[in-house]
């Protein structure tokens, strides 16, 4: 199978939620083996993506990390325009956490632009939790995990 190309950098794609509707991403990195690394976020748009990625912050995403992207090379998350002014720094790879909940134990995972980690520190539990999770989802993962944020965000939670 040929894979086809990964959109570029900054593109903005609809994520389809397990209920109804979707959500939106942005692809802030991409290895071109599989591993990217993106923006999401937790409000509910239709196919169109409602005009919501005019305005799309990184500070704002309910959920931020590296990903498997077969989705976006199928097409099964389409790309529906992208961020304006794109700019890698605006929309780093931010620092992941990896805790241990059995051991008490937590650390700070910094990956450069090819997914290579390039620094880890351990930190208290509660620092860590702060953080966005350190771990690959696949598509399904995403898809669930952003459901549920969805749900949450609607319900006032």
């Amino acid at each position: 199978m040929s894979r086809r190309k990964l959109p570029p950098l900054g593109s903005v794609f609809l994520v389809p939620l397990r209920d109804e509707g979707h959500a939106l991403g942005v692809l802030a990195r991409a290895s071109g083996e599989g591993h990217a690394f993106g923006y999401f976020y937790g409000s509910r748009v239709s196919a169109a993506g409602d005009g919501f990625h005019d305005e799309l912050d990184p500070e704002r995403a309910v959920l931020v990390g590296k990903f498997g992207d077969l989705e976006l090379l199928r097409g099964n998350w389409p790309v529906i325009g992208a961020v304006a002014d794109w700019s890698p720094s605006r929309w780093p790879m931010r620092p992941l956490a990896r805790i241990d909940q059995d051991n008490g134990r937590a650390w700070l995972v910094t990956y450069d632009d090819g997914f290579n980690c390039v620094d880890e520190r351990e930190v208290d539990t509660e620092t860590a939790s702060r953080y966005h999770y350190d771990r690959m989802m696949g598509a399904g993962a995403v898809e669930i995990r952003l459901t549920k944020l969805v749900k949450e965000d609607e319900q006032g939670s």
